[in-house]
């Protein structure tokens, strides 16, 4: 019985120390020279579907929910932001060569033919982040037609 409760509270002392080790947010605070909404001139409706299915991961400023805060929920939540924006950061898309933006352009509408984004682990928290037709159909159309030919 000993080293049952040993064992018990040597588990709570660890989940209380991890608390104080939080990973580092994804908020730059800082506005982007040449920021998509600017270069891409989306309308409203094209920007609330990517600012609440997209931007959390894919920007450089995430909005943080509170369970993010226990550990380590925050840490598995750092990793996939970190995971999102090295495939795709809508922050630095107006820096990219044409061919690559043009690229990212067609990944991003068959990420979301494919139903592959949003992401179903995000989408199992954030219900209201999830498209609908006609939401996938906008954002498809949108990013087809800024896809330049050169």
């Amino acid at each position: 019985m000993k080293m049952v409760k040993r064992i018990f509270i040597g588990f709570v002392v660890i989940i209380i120390v991890i608390q104080f080790i939080q990973p580092v947010r994804n908020t730059s605070g800082q506005v982007v020279p040449q920021s998509f909404i600017d270069t891409f001139q989306p309308n409203d409706t094209i920007v609330k579907l990517l600012a609440n299915s997209c931007f959390h991961c894919h920007s450089n400023n995430t909005k943080y929910p509170w369970y993010t805060n226990i550990q380590p929920v925050g840490w598995l939540m750092a990793k996939h932001i970190n995971d999102g924006k090295d495939e795709l950061n809508f922050d630095d898309l107006a820096a990219l060569s044409n061919r690559r933006r043009n690229s990212k352009f067609k990944s991003i509408s068959e990420q979301i033919e494919q139903d592959k984004m949003p992401l179903k682990s995000y989408l199992f928290i954030h219900r209201n982040a999830a498209l609908n037709e006609a939401d996938k159909k906008l954002l498809i159309n949108f990013f087809q037609s800024k896809i330049h030919n050169n």
